[in-house]
């Protein structure tokens, strides 16, 4: 099955490592796990993903 959601730890490579896997009523994998980053990571990543936003003009 094609996934595009890769902070789901059964993500690889464009795939779901789910041989069959059930959506809910919004279309969401019922098997999702999300990668969980440490609130720091996090801040980081977004503060340079801002600046890089910011300074791309």
């Amino acid at each position: 099955m094609k996934c595009d959601n890769y902070f789901c730890v059964f993500y690889e490579d464009e795939e779901c490592l789910f041989e069959e896997t059930e959506l809910d009523i919004l279309g969401s994998c019922k098997n999702c796990i999300y990668v969980r980053i440490p609130d720091e990571e996090l801040k980081k990543l977004r503060k340079e993903q801002l600046e890089r936003y910011i300074n791309s003009d």
